[in-house]
């Protein structure tokens, strides 16, 4: 109980340094990429690229970027890197607590064949294989043809979502395609994107010739990197949102999620540099509606004529959802209830209709796993019940 308890505390923490560091290295993201965009270009300097003046908290700034390097190594100079490296240390070590340690609960669907210890391994293995599959794209031809490049990507991604729904649960899916996105991600700051700026500082104390292509490596990883921030958001907060990954098609609605997030990042990236194109915004848009429209509840016809008891309901309830949703828990993975939410009693169950409805018949993501083994029928019976309310 004690062990239970403190993995609680653990969790809590490492969540909370997830979303503090995740929103550091999101947003040195962002700026960068907006000054990137908003730079004056000056043509008739040798060493200025461009210059910026911005108005934040009461005062004026100017910003210049060097084409190369300063004639001197400035003091101090300030590196953008431990954001990302702690936002995915911290992500893994949460991955770990929440679905690693509980891997037959959290991560692995209830009728998967393999065994836990597969299947950390089979997700341990997808970050590193997507990896090697992206960085290798990279050093190839192909990352000058965009279109190209973002479609193998886009299948390799798609591919991965469709292969793990048969293995992990909806919501373990979904957190596993993140993992691999933000495994690119750091790995890119890690492998090139320091390594590069680090060549350049060099370069600057010896004052040494830079090679274009050592900078547009740096830059390419870094653009890409933004393109990644809101497909790997989104998966960040999905778990909150039975509606989206549950169901036989959660994962086909993961991938276009994902094409859409990166359809509005490029729309941004446009409008940066005054090229931004309203159907773009329509294709957008249209998609959006689409994807809410094709997960729209469908309301089934009951094979209860007759109207369903609280006493029925209360029945369904104590059998598989008490175990979990109550004052004291008797399940072996919570201490207390998870969110707080307790159904102990007729007041609470009514109270909560919606909730039950919500998570238990329109999405079946509740019980988690199914692991007590909840029937059609009985959903079906909470349905006829929420229904006539």
């Amino acid at each position: 109980m004690m062990k239970l308890y403190l993995i609680d505390w653990l969790s809590l923490s490492l969540k909370l340094l997830h979303v503090i560091a995740g929103i550091a290295w999101i947003g040195a993201s962002f700026y960068f990429n907006w000054l990137e965009n908003k730079l004056n270009r000056v043509k008739n300097r040798d060493e200025i690229a461009g210059h910026l003046w911005a108005v934040h908290g009461g005062g004026f700034y100017y910003l210049e970027k060097y084409k190369k390097y300063p004639q001197a190594l400035p003091e101090p100079l300030h590196w953008f890197k431990w954001e990302a490296y702690v936002t995915w240390i911290s992500g893994i070590l949460l991955l770990s607590v929440i679905y690693y340690f509980n891997a037959s609960t959290y991560l692995l669907a209830s009728d998967s064949s393999i065994s836990s210890s597969y299947g950390i391994l089979s997700s341990l293995l997808g970050m590193l294989i997507f990896w090697l599959i992206y960085d290798l794209l990279c050093k190839s031809q192909l990352v000058n043809k965009s279109s190209i490049f973002i479609g193998i990507l886009f299948v390799v991604i798609s591919l991965s979502a469709y292969l793990y729904s048969h293995l992990f649960n909806p919501r373990a899916v979904y957190m596993q395609i993140g993992a691999m996105i933000g495994t690119v991600m750091v790995a890119n700051v890690f492998f090139v994107i320091i390594p590069v700026q680090k060549k350049l500082v060099a370069a600057c104390e010896n004052s040494t010739e830079v090679s274009k292509e050592l900078g547009l490596m740096g830059y390419t990883r870094s653009r890409h990197n933004n393109y990644f921030t809101l497909p790997v958001l989104f998966m960040m907060i999905s778990g909150h949102y039975p509606t989206i990954y549950s169901g036989d098609y959660g994962w086909l609605v993961l991938i276009a999620i994902v094409g859409i997030l990166v359809m509005i990042r490029h729309y941004f990236n446009l409008r940066g540099v005054g090229k931004e194109k309203n159907s773009l915004i329509v294709l957008i848009l249209l998609t959006i509606f689409a994807l809410i429209y094709a997960l729209a509840p469908i309301q089934n016809k009951s094979e209860y004529q007759e109207k369903v008891t609280i006493s029925e309901v209360k029945a369904i309830v104590d059998t598989h959802c008490v175990g979990c949703h109550s004052k004291n828990p008797t399940d072996e993975v919570f201490v207390v209830a998870p969110a707080g939410f307790m159904l102990n009693t007729e007041e609470q169950i009514i109270a909560s209709k919606t909730q039950i409805y919500q998570q238990a018949v329109l999405t079946n993501i509740m019980p988690l796993g199914n692991k007590t083994n909840m029937t059609e029928a009985e959903r079906d019976k909470l349905r006829v019940w929420v229904e006539a309310e």
